[in-house]
């Protein structure tokens, strides 16, 4: 790179901070989906186990059936699905919404993602 003319290093370094630009970008949307995913099955489990729709046995077999139809799908051990209740829990609980309130922190946390869907026969918040 040292016999290459300043101002082409210049374009390429361009090309170089797009690459950058753009690939975090993507890693971002990954890192979103992936929450909103863990947030909703979270919420999936956690009505099925409050309305005694299913049980801890229930979870296990989650498990073992997601595991049994797609060996790739890698992350969803019986405690990993209970992280994700424990996930949904804490970020939808009146606690966590009245410290947002109280600290002002509506600009960063999204409080239509810390609401229960009607699609789960519960009512919003």
């Amino acid at each position: 790179m040292s016999n290459t003319p300043k101002i082409i290093e210049q374009q390429f370094e361009e090309i170089r901070n797009l690459i950058i630009l753009h690939r975090t970008r993507a890693l971002q949307n990954v890192n979103e989906e992936s929450l909103t995913m863990s947030w909703q099955i979270g919420q999936i489990v956690s009505y099925r186990l409050k309305t005694n729709e299913w049980g801890s046995k229930v979870v296990t077999q989650l498990s073992e059936y997601l595991r049994a139809k797609d060996p790739s799908l890698k992350g969803y051990s019986r405690r990993n699905i209970y992280n994700m209740v424990n996930f949904y829990e804490a970020y939808s609980s009146p606690e966590f919404a009245e410290l947002v309130q109280e600290l002002n922190l509506l600009q960063i946390v999204q409080p239509e993602t810390a609401q229960i869907g009607d699609e789960m026969g519960v009512t919003k918040k």
